[in-house]
């Protein structure tokens, strides 16, 4: 009789020798999971109910075993044997996926474990309690003893690619699951086989200071900060190089997992965070604080760090990695995006001190942040009342205050019906942000939002110019300086400094490629303004502009549509009253907007 093999990694399943999925008994296969794995084939009844159903009921899970092993004796298999007391298991009828953990040497190559255990032991029992709970823990904890013995045995031999991307792969994993095994951090920097920054000594920017004396206080951080490097993603070009470009990643993953004030997660868990349509269930599953997103366009890697808690970009920049340079340079270009990430992290170390002792704040306040992502009154209004939420968490949560200082600029904007009240209220919150915490640059990117539309456009440039000062990668106060440049009648500097935002941060909100539209409108580029607005998302909230541009370009058509769309949502528009009250600077500006939306019917 061939052998039938049992899969316990990803999911349990049984297969007959042509692999074939059998049917049979899920309680029956968790039964003979235990006996393939453990020291002996043989369970007593007592031990298998308990196992199976816990020992809450005792009653109840010796009729459920009794019920089980009837299904199992009309299923006339050959694996079990039962007797009254005990149930074996034939083992000379099985082959388990978990046998090559017992193998030694050659026979079992290092690539063969990680393949195996990059997929999960058993999932169906995570949910376990009692005995199976331990027993499931005991097992795993066990599996990672044999990896890490395994590659501990075999790290200085390695010699071919596929050796050294195996011992690379399980040196993530065992890293992910126990961070501060420095042993495991040492394989990957181990000898000549990796072109990767070598491991510093002492790094100014690592992570976790330790505890000072005096009266200062230290941060102190329960756990290490866990990054998820995702993979790059974007087009194929003639002037990248896109497998080193990929290998450029890797080794910026390899050179965080040997700094010890962090916890990296393993490439395949970035790899499915990258692929899902779940992301936001991925990284709160693995705890993970930042996110570094990788992009490769025509002009070069773009890196963007994301603060997951507040779902904030708190860095973004753009690094030539044009084909010769790359090939180079690499190790260079490592060590400089390694930097940045360190650096930025470092910077942003008092918000995930902050997050761990008020996580209800940055969860309310994300909350808020989510519905901003829809430009509409109700979301706007919505997104208000959750950042109010958050201050009753963390009254001195100074990003509470900045949101909602943006709230009432954008709702100024949307109803455009030039409400003094609104943008006095955006201004006071946006100062109270500063006071909070004055070496961030939200406050500022949002109190020069308020001044802008309050027509202080010297004021409101300063402010930015200060946000942009404190954060230069910050893509936000890039777009609100470009939105205030605009308004200040210097539309072809704003529509350079919005192009730069876009570029740092190319999957950002629809408010960039709005204000891009606006500043492609007043250098006369009506369908650019058009192409603009439809990268939009949500394009109802530049109807006005969008009904505008259509005009200039002679589109009636499209103007009226876009105009009786507009009126639906604000039917209370004067236009004449809104000229008065938008900021714009030069009458020509203003004139030309008027002229467009003149056309268009308004």
């Amino acid at each position: 009789m061939n052998p039938m093999l049992l899969q316990t990694f990803g999911g349990l399943r049984l297969l007959d020798a042509a692999g074939r999925e059998c049917k049979f008994p899920r309680k029956g296969l968790l039964l003979v999971a235990y006996l393939a794995i453990g020291t002996s084939a043989e369970i007593s009844r007592d031990e298998a109910a308990e196992f199976l159903w816990g020992n809450d009921d005792r009653a109840l899970a010796f009729t459920n075993l009794r019920k089980l092993i009837s299904r199992l004796r009309a299923a006339d298999s050959a694996l079990l044997r039962f007797s009254a007391s005990h149930l074996s298991l034939n083992r000379a009828h099985l082959v388990c996926d978990t046998d090559i953990l017992e193998t030694t040497g050659a026979a079992a190559p290092l690539s063969a474990l990680v393949d195996l255990m990059s997929r999960t032991f058993l999932p169906e029992l995570d949910e376990a309690e009692g005995s199976a709970s331990r027993w499931l823990k005991e097992q795993r904890q066990r599996q990672l003893e044999i990896l890490r013995a395994r590659l501990l045995e075999t790290s200085s031999d390695v010699s071919t690619a596929v050796e050294i991307a195996a011992s690379r792969q399980a040196a993530f994993f065992l890293l992910e699951r126990l961070p501060d095994d420095q042993q495991v951090r040492d394989t990957l920097s181990m000898g000549p086989r990796l072109t990767v920054i070598e491991r510093p000594v002492e790094r100014e920017n690592e992570l976790v200071p330790p505890a000072r004396s005096g009266a200062e206080n230290p941060l102190h951080l329960s756990k290490l900060p866990r990054v998820a490097l995702l993979p790059p993603v974007g087009i194929h070009s003639a002037n990248l190089d896109i497998p080193t470009a990929s290998a450029l990643i890797d080794d910026v993953a390899i050179a965080l997992c040997t700094l010890r004030g962090l916890s990296i997660v393993a490439p395949y868990t970035a790899e499915r965070i990258r692929a899902s349509d779940d992301k936001l269930f991925l990284l709160e599953q693995y705890d993970i604080s930042y996110v570094v997103d990788t992009k490769l366009t025509g002009d070069g890697l773009y890196v963007q760090i994301i603060f997951v808690p507040s779902d904030n970009v708190i860095y973004a920049e753009r690094f030539d990695i044009a084909r010769g340079l790359l090939s180079s340079h690499r190790k260079a270009l490592a060590e400089m995006v390694t930097d940045r990430i360190l650096s930025e992290l470092k910077r942003n170390e008092r918000a995930l001190v902050d997050y761990e002792f008020h996580p209800g704040a940055y969860q309310r306040y994300l909350a808020g942040v989510q519905q901003m992502s829809r430009l509409t009154l109700p979301s706007v209004r919505g997104a208000r009342k959750a950042f109010r939420e958050a201050l009753q968490h963390n009254a001195d949560f100074s990003h509470a205050f900045s949101g909602i200082a943006k709230t009432y600029s954008i709702e100024w904007v949307l109803t455009a019906r030039g409400d003094p009240d609104l943008l006095r209220k955006a201004e006071n919150s946006a100062r109270l942000a500063i006071e909070r915490n004055p070496d961030i640059a939200y406050g500022y990117k949002e109190l020069g939002m308020a001044k802008l539309y309050l027509g202080k456009i010297d004021e409101s440039i300063e402010a930015l110019a200060r946000a942009e000062e404190l954060s230069p990668h910050y893509a936000d106060a890039v777009y609100s300086f470009a939105d205030t440049l605009v308004h200040a009648s210097r539309p072809k500097e704003g529509l350079e400094k919005i192009e730069r935002a876009i570029s740092l941060n190319p999957l950002g909100p629809d408010e960039y490629f709005w204000c891009a539209a606006g500043a492609s409108y007043f250098v006369g580029s009506f369908d650019k303004a058009v192409s603009r607005i439809q990268n939009m998302s949500n394009q109802a909230s530049a109807y006005r502009l969008l009904a505008a541009s259509c005009a200039m370009l002679g589109d009636t058509k499209r103007a009226n549509h876009y105009r009786r769309k507009d009126r639906e949502a604000n039917p209370q528009f004067d236009l004449q009253k809104w000229l008065e009250v938008v900021p714009i600077k030069e009458h020509w500006q203003k004139e030309m907007y008027r002229e467009g939306l003149l056309k268009a019917g308004y």
